[in-house]
């Protein structure tokens, strides 16, 4: 069983936890090779390679899977994560100010695969219940799932709001501002289902899932946008936590409910926390003014009905007012995007929580503004990536968070 491990110190490896992972996650993502490719693309020699696979066979986390061509002499032998070793799992609670939201958990193999998912309607309730409505989900996914519970590592599970490590506490964004006692709700899981327990930020864990999952290509440097309430930060392969657990939090808070589309128009990066760019506050606006768009008839005259899923659908039909709109947050956004790339200069910032199934109408400004205003140096080596793992980002984050501390803990 693996041990758990405080945020601060995630990325303070020694050296044998070190090889341990980059050994099992080449193979977990490249697999099958042979003992002189792990070598080769690691950078380790033959002999460290193949103490390490043995032991990874003695624990049943590698297994030997035939031979490949031989340029002579004896057939080497290739290897493979054996992906049924070990299950992880993996919980994204929902966001807190968000109607008819879900809590997602999944059960995956040591390659991130999902084997089993239950999502759940969660209504919109104070963090303290929400951490409550946990316990049901996790029991629920352990009892209906084809997975042996003796072969689940762990849970992961990914909250809504800021985390103060130190204090043990989450604080969800809105104006109240309720911190609530995470450590107590952990405790409680890891006894009553025996399983050590991983607990982060929400948006950091859907980043570093679809860094580990999403990704067509291996990269050391990533930032991930939780839409516009959150980010992740990914140097040198690792999760960047900050010193308590709260680093990627984008935004300022809001003033009061009455100045937000005053406040709306500042500098992009100091916007507040809205899950949609502030689309449909701006839509609704723009309707209850009189302006005739699309946006009324999808509607269907109900203001509370305007979502950014309506504007999306409004633009798609050619509405331009729609299109204005996307187009608008869509530079704000990359405003905010390049001041990330100049100060953090990633191989790759990716766009999701959800506004990229505006696809190109939301990044193509996006890049013309990091274009625009990131320096030139940064901005040519930067892709600028619609997320590829939906609404299961966040689970899969977390699932994927476990499964890397049973590579480094192997």
């Amino acid at each position: 069983m693996i041990r758990r491990r405080a945020l601060r110190d995630q990325h303070r490896l020694i050296e044998r936890e070190q090889k341990s992972f980059q050994i099992l996650e080449m193979i977990r993502h490249r697999g099958p090779l042979t003992r002189t490719e792990l070598s080769q693309g690691i950078g380790f020699n033959i002999v460290t390679v193949s103490n390490y696979i043995n032991q990874f066979m003695q624990q049943g986390l590698v297994s030997e899977r035939g031979f490949d061509v031989s340029t002579g002499g004896r057939k080497p032998v290739l290897v493979e994560l054996n992906a049924k070793a070990g299950y992880a799992m993996g919980i994204d609670l929902g966001p807190m100010d968000v109607v008819k939201t879900h809590t997602i958990a999944v059960i995956t193999d040591l390659r991130g695969q999902i084997v089993h998912r239950v999502a759940k309607l969660r209504t919109m309730d104070r963090m303290d219940r929400v951490l409550q409505s946990a316990e049901e989900i996790i029991r629920e996914v352990i009892e209906t799932s084809p997975v042996d519970p003796k072969k689940i590592q762990g849970i992961g599970i990914g909250l809504p709001g800021i985390i103060d490590e130190y204090a043990g506490t989450v604080r969800d964004t809105s104006e109240e501002g309720i911190r609530t006692n995470y450590v107590a709700a952990r405790d409680h899981w890891e006894e009553l289902f025996n399983l050590p327990v991983l607990v982060g930020n929400d948006a950091t864990l859907a980043g570093y899932g679809e860094f580990r999952l999403g990704l067509d290509r291996t990269v050391d440097n990533a930032i991930y946008l939780y839409s516009d309430v959150g980010a992740s930060v990914i140097l040198h392969g690792s999760i960047y936590w900050g010193s308590g657990g709260s680093a990627g939090e984008v935004g300022v808070s809001v003033p009061s409910s009455d100045d937000y589309l005053n406040w709306i128009k500042g500098p992009s990066l100091v916007s507040p926390n809205v899950w949609d760019l502030g689309l449909s506050a701006v839509g609704r606006k723009l309707v209850e003014e009189g302006h005739t768009t699309a946006i009324r008839e999808l509607g269907h005259g109900d203001l509370d009905a305007i979502t950014v899923e309506t504007i999306f659908q409004a633009a798609q039909t050619g509405d331009s007012l729609a299109q204005d709109l996307i187009e608008d947050a869509a530079m704000r956004l990359g405003i905010r995007i390049a001041y990330f790339i100049n100060f953090l200069n990633p191989d790759v910032v990716i766009v999701g929580g959800g506004i990229e199934r505006a696809g190109s109408m939301l990044l193509e400004p996006i890049c013309r503004a990091v274009k625009r205003y990131a320096y030139q140096e940064a901005a040519n080596h930067v892709d600028i990536l619609p997320a590829q793992l939906g609404e299961n980002a966040a689970a899969l984050g977390a699932a994927c968070w476990l499964i890397r501390e049973v590579f480094v803990q192997s």
